[in-house]
């Protein structure tokens, strides 16, 4: 029996290291010799890579492994996700060249200044490689081990020479949130033996699935708008190192093969320079050969944009890098059916991997061009902004100072030269005041970013694409701006953002508490006096009074907090107000007096309690993912209030009655039952406000809350009023 078992253990034994050499050979074909110290992704998690779907908190240990074996990676932690994921960057480069990084760093940086000279092939050329922006489209983060492990371990003379030509950098998640949604639904509904059938729940994941990250938010549209904490975390490190080469890993559906740039002609920015998309063609050569070298199907010049900076592979273009989108036909799980035959996980994970190595490849035989272009990318803006009809643009709303900061920031994330306006201005009708609004200058490195949030998106060649084609950032603000045809004197630089408000301390009231609704924090502080307990009343006309600062007037929908009928006393009152102002920002004012000076007193039936508003929002299958995130985000991070978000299944089941608000984005909802469709009618008629967004609202027609009036639809609320 013993002579059996230890028969059986050796027999083990040799058949795992036949499967590891197996896997070895089949994705590093003739790589060569490895470092022994630096464990194999399969020898430290466990299990063969293709075989299970690996979860950030492993791709972070194996990644701290690496640096432990490996004198060439390094890590850095950048930030955290909203789930509390850290957010990981690996420099992958030759000990020597990382004994001096930030010298190399700050030399590379010097790229995008037109007026320093040009790096030599001394200098390491910058690749960057970001996986899994989408989390469901998990075949590049497995390559991401597989891509590190190469660079880290492998011995080859042609491997020690791209690290000591060029500084890798990794980031092996740019979605960790969403992968670990999409991880942990494939790997509970994995098969043994897997199932191909693509109608398999393994290939069919459930609502919301791990493309999206905490928020429902597409990350990959966000470089931009920088809306997400992840974004923010990803961009404050992007423009540490302006990477020469900058690759974007995706999947596509289960039925195509391998994508890669160029992009078809007409998907191309008319302000970008030709030779930026012209580079893409130099690097595919690399690409073309690794794949033909494994047999691998690919695609070129068909399909997706290369045109909005909104994206992770065309962002980086709009500062002289070469940005690419990889598309791997994916299998949604260990292997599924399509016309092409099996597609199993681990050959999607060695295309994503063997393109990943060729990048590194490509860039670094191409350093020299390469770094030529992006020298010639800053140049050439310069040349640009001197002839854009706009000499520049101010931005700035006295009353709004809280969008104004945002837009502000906004504008230093992405590394704008922004100057603060010293003297009033007035442009086009629109006044500006100093210190309160900010001034762009167009001839900066960096217009096409400056042209992307303040020009209108420029007139494209076709007429057909994959996606958003019109991204101005300053008509989503809705931020009083102008163009301007000569620029003021500028001064300083603004180089960190200025908090905007400063506040006085608020005079104490015997009487009441008054807020302008002009600002946008102006409703998170409203909420923030309703959890409170406070009474807060809003105006439906407007008025003038006399302040403690002064003869102030309040518009529609400016707040009212009288001291008289609160349930706390006249000092937790003030105290209240105090924080209010703290939280929001805002400066409240206080009057002694109900008696106003023009318009209605304080005591008129024009002014009414704002109840506080106990919100739902529907989710769920059909419903759309993307919305439901924008409105739970909008109201969870703006107004800090904690929206309840219902299963549409469950709805029959759920008391309505403590919500003020049910809100409903679009999607199918012809899948709620009778039962549910008739609670919310009943539910409407005691007093609720259906709110609806897009194509929800064919779906309230159909149920004739319309011609009820009993719905409120988000398109055309008012602002200022405050429905619940």
């Amino acid at each position: 029996m013993k002579l059996h078992k230890s028969l059986l253990l050796s027999l083990s034994l040799v058949l795992l290291a036949g499967l590891a050499r197996a896997q070895q050979q089949y994705f590093f074909p003739g790589a060569g010799q490895f470092d022994p110290k630096v464990p194999t992704p399969e020898q430290f998690l466990g299990y063969p890579v293709g075989s299970h779907y690996t979860r950030h908190d492993q791709v972070v240990a194996y990644f701290k492994e690496l640096e432990k074996t490996s004198d060439r990676v390094h890590l850095q932690f950048i930030g955290k996700t909203y789930e509390e994921r850290p957010q990981l960057i690996a420099t992958i480069t030759a000990a020597a060249n990382y004994s001096k990084i930030e010298d190399i760093r700050k030399e590379h940086v010097t790229l995008a200044d037109p007026a320093k000279t040009i790096l030599g092939a001394s200098s390491p050329v910058v690749v960057l490689l970001g996986y899994s922006v989408h989390g469901n489209e998990t075949s590049s983060g497995e390559a991401a081990l597989l891509t590190a492990y190469y660079l880290a371990a492998n011995q080859n003379p042609e491997t020690t020479k791209w690290l000591q030509e060029a500084v890798v950098l990794i980031d092996p998640s740019l979605n960790p949130d969403g992968r670990d949604r999409a991880a942990n639904w494939h790997n509970a509904y994995k098969s043994f033996p897997p199932v191909s059938d693509p109608a398999d729940k393994e290939h069919q994941e459930g609502w919301p699935a791990g493309r999206t990250n905490h928020f429902f938010t597409d990350l990959n549209r966000d470089w931009l708008s920088a809306a997400q904490v992840e974004s923010q975390n990803r961009l404050a490190f992007f423009h540490q190192w302006y990477p020469n080469v900058h690759i974007d890993f995706h999947e596509m559906g289960t039925g195509s093969t391998y994508y890669f740039e160029p992009s078809p002609a007409g998907h191309e920015s008319p302000i970008l320079p030709k030779a930026s998309y012209d580079f893409n063609a130099t690097l595919a050569k690399y690409h073309v050969e690794a794949l033909d070298k494994i047999g691998s199907l690919y695609f070129t010049k068909e399909a997706f944009d290369n045109v909005s900076p909104i994206y992770g592979s065309t962002y980086p273009d709009f500062f002289g890098a070469v940005g690419v989108t990889f598309e791997q036909g994916s299998s949604r799980g260990i292997v599924q059916e399509s016309d092409n035959g099996l597609v199993t996980f681990p050959f999607t994970i060695r295309n994503q991997l063997t393109s990943g190595l060729s990048t590194v490849k490509g860039a670094v035989a191409e350093k020299l061009n390469l770094f030529k272009l992006q020298k010639e990318f800053f140049q050439t803006a310069l040349d640009q902004g001197r002839a854009n009809p706009a000499k520049g643009f101010i931005f700035g709303d006295s009353k709004d100072l809280s969008l104004t900061q945002k837009l502000l920031d906004l504008t230093l994330t992405h590394r704008l030269k922004v100057y603060p306006l010293d003297q009033d201005l007035t442009v086009d009708g629109k006044k500006f005041e100093k210190g309160k609004a900010f001034i762009v200058p167009s001839v900066q490195p960096n217009f096409r970013i400056v042209h992307s949030i303040f020009e209108e998106t420029a007139k494209l060649k076709d007429s057909a694409f994959y996606d958003n084609t019109s991204w101005s950032v300053i008509h989503a603000y809705g931020l009083k701006y102008a163009k301007l045809k000569v620029l003021p004197a500028l001064g300083s630089t603004v180089d960190k953002a200025p908090q905007l408000k400063t506040a006085s301390a608020l005079t104490k009231s015997t009487y009441a508490y008054l807020l302008d609704w002009s600002d946008y924090n102006a409703s998170r502080a409203l909420y923030d006096l309703q959890k409170r307990g406070i009474r807060v009343k809003a105006t439906y006309k407007p008025f003038t009074v006399n302040t403690a600062a002064g003869k102030q007037t309040f518009s529609y929908g400016s707040l009212v907090i009288p001291v008289a009928n609160q349930e706390v006393s006249a000092d937790s009152l003030y105290k209240a107000v105090q924080q209010a102002g703290v939280v929001a920002g805002l400066q409240f004012q206080s009057t002694g007096t109900g008696f106003s000076l023009e318009g209605i007193d304080l005591g008129s039936n024009n002014i009414r309690t704002v109840k506080k508003p106990e919100v739902a929002l529907l989710t769920g299958t059909g419903i759309t993912a993307g919305e439901v995130g924008e409105v739970w985000f909008l109201l969870n991070q703006q107004l800090n209030l904690p929206v309840t978000k219902l299963e549409a299944g469950n709805l029959g089941r759920t008391d309505l009655s403590r919500y003020s608000s049910l809100v409903l984005v679009s999607g199918n909802y012809d899948a709620l039952d009778k039962r549910s469709v008739e609670k919310i009618r009943n539910w409407v008629n005691a007093g609720g406000t259906l709110i609806t967004f897009r194509n929800a609202s064919e779906w309230v027609i159909k149920e004739k809350f319309v011609q009820e009036k009993l719905y409120t639809d988000s398109a055309t609320a008012k602002k200022g009023q405050h429905k619940d």
